[in-house]
């Protein structure tokens, strides 16, 4: 019985201490579950380009965001991300229930060694935001966050991001507050 608790201590002391794998090489897979907080600037142009008309509104969204990465150099990884955002404006302006779809390129940077159980990064992206009632959009964002690792293969993430998304006829300025989990492929 003894033999069982100090393989199970032995076990469980490794999980808890394994190094990070953010070493050039390996492969990130995983995504973040967040909500959200949209203000959304419309601009109304007449036909000479003269804004007319300005009204702001407020958007609650719910947003899963799957992505891959692939560490070009340990801590630098690159790699993309999928945002399906699912919600609903304030008052009910514009019903933006549907499908909504953004793709964003990054680049992430870890701060801290790779062999430490935790780390905080640092990720910018490039936007480019699909929606039937917002139209197509093309932005900016960053993204920071607190990373434990689980083991050497698993991360969970806390997160929070800013996006700024702009087109003739919205701005779109978002915080993105959201958990993530993360998968390491390690090298053989």
């Amino acid at each position: 019985m003894k033999t069982i608790q100090l393989i199970f201590a032995l076990t469980l002391l490794s999980f808890l201490t394994s190094n990070a794998q953010i070493t050039k090489g390996n492969w990130m897979v995983g995504g973040n579950l967040g909500f959200d907080y949209s203000k959304i600037d419309n601009k109304n142009s007449n036909s000479s380009g003269t804004t007319i008309d300005y009204t702001e509104e407020g958007s609650y969204n719910l947003k899963i965001e799957p992505n891959v990465a692939y560490f070009f150099k340990d801590k630098f990884a690159v790699g993309t991300s999928i945002s399906y955002i699912n919600g609903f404006t304030e008052g009910n302006k514009i019903n933006s229930d549907g499908m909504n779809l953004a793709i964003n390129p990054f680049v992430r940077y870890y701060f801290l060694k790779s062999e430490k159980p935790y780390n905080i990064f640092l990720e910018p992206s490039y936007s480019r935001f699909f929606s039937k009632y917002l139209g197509n959009n093309n932005g900016f964002g960053i993204k920071t966050g607190f990373v434990y690792f689980l083991n050497s293969s698993v991360a969970f993430e806390s997160i929070i991001k800013y996006t700024k998304l702009s087109s003739e006829q919205n701005n779109l300025n978002n915080i993105y507050l959201g958990f993530g989990l993360q998968i390491h492929l390690i090298k053989e």
